[in-house]
């Protein structure tokens, strides 16, 4: 009986202690997994529209291509005659449009021999500018492609 008497409840005061520091430990843990799978959710929204963009720019590519081997002569959203160097993206809101521009029509050729109708050109070298969102209602992520085309 002299030992029961004598113990002061210093296990207690242990086993709270650990208690506690398992709790914290959790706690951390729950942070760092939910700041894991916020930053997994913003990589994949980002990645959705950079493959969207991309694709329009592909298709976008395709269609010039087929076009030139066609006989034809695309048309371009953009006036041949602008050959601004910094385009007003921010007009550029549609995902659903891409924006083509006729580059061949910038250069200045020098003393090649360039034919001066458009039409008699062989020489086509086509910007394309793709805009896309990650999803259509509240978009998270948007990517815009730029490409250089030669059909």
């Amino acid at each position: 009986m002299n030992s029961r008497q004598q113990q002061s409840g210093a296990v207690l005061y242990v086993a709270l202690m650990i208690l506690i520091l398992m709790a914290l430990i959790g706690i951390v843990a729950l942070q760092v997994a939910s700041l894991q799978e916020r930053m997994s959710a913003n990589y994949t929204a980002t990645n959705m529209a950079f493959q969207a963009a991309e694709s329009r720019a592909r298709s976008t590519e395709n269609t010039l291509k087929s076009q030139v081997l066609a006989g034809e002569n695309p048309a371009t959203s953009l006036s041949p005659n602008d050959c601004s160097s910094t385009p007003n993206l921010a007009a550029w809101n549609d995902p659903d449009v891409q924006h083509v521009r006729r580059l061949d029509l910038c250069f200045s050729w020098g003393a090649l021999d360039v034919p001066a109708d458009e039409a008699e050109r062989t020489d086509q070298i086509y910007q394309i500018t793709a805009y896309s969102r990650d999803r259509a209602l509240f978009p998270t992520s948007e990517a815009t492609v730029d490409t250089v085309f030669i059909p």
